[in-house]
């Protein structure tokens, strides 16, 4: 569908790109893919409380999100540059994290993948021009079927 950088002040944080199977995205809308490749290096500890800023940002603050949190900490490795973590959404909800083309970990909770992604593709995002760079004006009207239908 899109893609985008990070950039923060000087430095090139990451490239973001994300993928649905019919090139259009709304709220909801599943399977879909996520994937981030880092052009620094961050341990996963840092990524994890970015992810928690984030949500506190955006107002996702429930009881599940600690155990994302943790959830995410026990998936996510340390990443370098040109590394890559990768989320695919499948058609039950069901997240799953790739490091570099490998599976590393799986998030069957339900409500996962719509707060993780909306840390880039929600209205309220930190990045309002990321989003609508990674949504590319390609997105539908949310009662509109899923391809998982």
């Amino acid at each position: 569908m899109g893609k985008t950088r990070l950039n923060i002040l000087f430095w090139s944080i990451y490239d973001i790109e994300l993928l649905t199977q019919d090139g259009f995205y709304s709220q909801g809308r599943l399977p879909l893919r996520l994937k981030i490749t880092y052009l620094r290096d961050f341990t996963a500890d840092s990524l994890v409380e970015q992810t928690s800023k984030e949500w506190r940002a955006l107002g996702i603050t429930t009881p599940k999100t600690i155990r994302w949190m943790a959830a995410l900490q026990s998936i996510w490795p340390d990443v370098s540059e040109q590394d890559s973590l990768e989320l695919h959404v499948d058609c039950d909800s069901v997240s799953r994290f790739y490091f570099n083309g490998m599976l590393v970990g799986t998030i069957a909770d339900k409500q996962f993948a719509p707060a993780f992604v909306a840390i880039w593709l929600s209205r309220k995002t930190s990045q309002p021009e990321m989003r609508r760079e990674l949504l590319a004006n390609k997105t539908i009207l949310s009662d509109e079927q899923s391809v998982c239908s």
